[in-house]
Parts: structure tokens; C-alpha cells; sequence
């Protein structure tokens, strides 16, 4: 003979803020965490699909000593024996950044996923706005208490844990493309060279339903220089681009080494790095 018990454990919903940290920063508590990379759209891509990392924890024993300590349950005479396993669900749903929803992502649930992993999200199309955006997980989590009572009998002590949300930050960027060429190859010591290239990003919307690279314009870009052998580079000044998206910068060159080119990208523009090594003859 089984005796079946349900108990509700007391409790408010906990809601942690957005993180204004890095998409891998995840907001965590008690009952676990949830984190979305940047999403990015590359040429010739139209959708994109992400990895969702999640962990739910299991309860604490203070939580299952709660559930078993209720002050109805267990009766006279009844004695714990363990508990059983974790039951829980995560619903993760995106939202702009006016809190808007802009789609659900994944439903998982215990029976078939483990209490920690990753996920696929749903797709993200080129029509979506690009930007901030969070992915709001919000964790149920479930458990039974077990024991036997005076008589010998097995009882089932259900608890339910207080819902709690999280959320994640993360950003739909568009890809950046640049390029460089230090000319001319190979340098007599000492003299000059012109560090120059491109800087162009992915726009779908130029042609619907093929996108085209277009320059950036009015984009800063820094450059640096690291001798061969050196400790690292060193910074030597930048260059802002044109309507076209070029750049163009004149530097001396007294040993061989690599011109380095970075684009720190934007909150819907991927950071870029280039690179073009120039020996000194």
C-alpha cells in the first residue's frame, strides 16, 4: 500500500534583472542559469540558429527538509528515507529591448534533456531588427520526499519550488568584413609603408532575398605593428574610412614584422581583425 501526499512550498517568484555583461555572463541562482551567445548573420545566410546553454540545480537539503518538515505532513510516526529525482521544466522566450516579445525559443523539460547542456534556439531571420535582445528562461522545478510511516507503509511527499526567472543579454549583429595590404612589400628600413584595405558588412536588406556587402563609412579602425620576434604589437594610430569603406594611413617601417587592423565592431556589428606581414629588405 502507497500513500500519495502533495505539498505546495511557500514561496515568491524571484525575477533577476538583464545582464549588461557579456552574453557568456549569465545570470544564476538556486535554481540554475541560462546564457545565449551573439547571434550573427553572414553572407549569404538569411537565418541563423544559436546554442542556448542551461543548468538547473537540484533542491538544496534545507529546501527538501522543508518540504519533508511541513506542518501538515508527514504524520506521527512517519519517518524520511530519501528523495526521489529532480522534475523540472525551463520555457525560454525572447524579448527586445523594450521587453517586447519577439518569439519563444525552447521548451525543455526533464524527460529529455539533462539538468544541464545546451540547446538549439529557434531561427533568427533578417527581418528581426538588429540589436540588444535577452533570452528569459524561466525555471520549474519539482521534487518527492519519500518515508514510511508507523504502520510500515511507503508515503510520497511531492514539493513544488517557488518559479524563478532568468535572463540572459546577447546581440543580433550583422557580420563585418575587412581587409588589408601594406604596400610596398618587401620595405627598404626606414622608410614609409601604406597600411590601407576595406571595411564592408552584410546588409540583407540591400536586395531582399540576397543581401550584398556595403561599405561603412565614417568607421574608425586602429592599427598596430608587431616585429617579428617582438613581445607583441604596438600600437601606431588609425584611420577613419571613407564613403566607400577604404582607409589608408602612411607608417614607417624599420624592422620586419605584421601590420595588424582592428574594426571593434558595434552592438550590431561583429568586431574585425586583419592582418599582413611586411618584411624589411
Amino acid at each position: 500500500m502507497k500513500r500519495t501526499i502533495a505539498a505546495i512550498l511557500a514561496g515568491a517568484v524571484v525575477a533577476t534583472g538583464l545582464t549588461v555583461a557579456p552574453a557568456q555572463a549569465a545570470s544564476s541562482g538556486s535554481a540554475g542559469s541560462v546564457s545565449h551567445p551573439d547571434v550573427v548573420l553572414y553572407n549569404g545566410q538569411h537565418n541563423k540558429t544559436a546554442k542556448i546553454t542551461y543548468s538547473v540545480k537540484n533542491p538544496t537539503s534545507a529546501q527538501i527538509h522543508e518540504c519533508f518538515a511541513d506542518e501538515s505532513y508527514p504524520e506521527y510516526g512517519e519517518a524520511y528515507t530519501g528523495w526521489g529525482e529532480l522534475d523540472w521544466s525551463m520555457d525560454i522566450g525572447y524579448y527586445d529591448r523594450y521587453g517586447n516579445s519577439v518569439g519563444g525559443g525552447a521548451f525543455l523539460y526533464s524527460g529529455k534533456n539533462a539538468r544541464s547542456g545546451s540547446v538549439t534556439s529557434s531561427r533568427w531571420y533578417d527581418w528581426e531588427d538588429f540589436g540588444r535582445y535577452s533570452a528569459r528562461a524561466v525555471v520549474d522545478r519539482s521534487f518527492s520526499v519519500y518515508g514510511v510511516d508507523d504502520e510500515g507503509y511507503t508515503w510520497e511527499h511531492y514539493c513544488t519550488l517557488p518559479e524563478r526567472t532568468y535572463s540572459d543579454s546577447f546581440s543580433f549583429k550583422r557580420a563585418s568584413y575587412l581587409s588589408v595590404n601594406a604596400t610596398p612589400e618587401p620595405v627598404r628600413k626606414g622608410s614609409s609603408v601604406t597600411v590601407k584595405g576595406t571595411l564592408r558588412y552584410w546588409n540583407p536588406d540591400y536586395h531582399y532575398g540576397e543581401g550584398a556587402l556595403r561599405p561603412l563609412t565614417s568607421r574608425t579602425v586602429k592599427i598596430y605593428f608587431d616585429p617579428w620576434g617582438s613581445k607583441g604589437p604596438v600600437y601606431k594610430g588609425s584611420a577613419k574610412t571613407s564613403s566607400k569603406g577604404t582607409y589608408a594611413k602612411k607608417l614607417k617601417q624599420s624592422s620586419s614584422g605584421t601590420w595588424i587592423v582592428k574594426y571593434a565592431g558595434s552592438s550590431t556589428l561583429t568586431a574585425k581583425q586583419a592582418t599582413d606581414g611586411v618584411r624589411v629588405r
